[in-house]
């Protein structure tokens, strides 16, 4: 039985292209994985807070997207650190 990963894949997008991103690197890399599901949260979070200075509703929203995005993360990638929800 084969157990599930998280592959991170690298890829170019050229400005105005009707083909689409061209992937250049795949990934399985864990501790990378890692790096890059914190700095997507910490984004996330930065967003929420940025928005809720000008908007109180939009930002409630990005807070849920914020929470929805870690939870998602922590199923996928266990060792993502425990914190608030």
């Amino acid at each position: 039985m084969s157990t599930a990963s998280v592959t991170l894949m690298l890829v170019y997008e050229p400005p105005g292209s009707r083909r689409g991103p061209v992937p250049l690197v795949r990934l399985e890399d864990p501790e990378l994985a890692l790096l890059v599901a914190d700095s997507a949260i910490a984004a996330a979070d930065a967003r929420a807070s940025e928005l809720s200075g000008a908007d109180e509703f939009l930002g409630e929203f990005e807070r849920l997207e914020a929470r929805r995005l870690r939870r998602t993360l922590r199923l996928l990638i266990p060792r993502l650190a425990v914190g608030d929800l």
